[in-house]
């Protein structure tokens, strides 16, 4: 995923890059080439409404992690090794 706006060079690049016997899929905010010239690449437009939505620029993308309280399993279910939570 990227911001750019892809060349035909620059997809070229990535298909020589990525190689016969792999693909990928490529999200940009636009691209200047037929993408149907690189069989093993996937090359689609970021939608404007999810590209608003994201925060560019960061240096650091990290994510607040919580460990969510969970809920008692149902009643008569076993845990993982055979026995009933106590």
């Amino acid at each position: 995923m990227t911001t750019a706006n892809l060349t035909h060079d620059q997809l070229q690049q990535l298909s020589d890059e990525v190689g016969p016997e792999r693909s990928l899929l490529v999200l940009c905010t636009a691209f200047r080439a037929r993408a149907d010239r690189f069989p093993n690449l996937t090359v689609k437009k970021i939608p404007r409404a999810d590209l608003v939505r994201c925060e560019w620029g960061h240096d650091d993308y990290s994510l607040r992690v919580e460990n969510q309280p969970q809920a008692p399993p149902p009643k008569g279910q076993m845990d993982l090794f055979g026995e009933e939570p106590g």
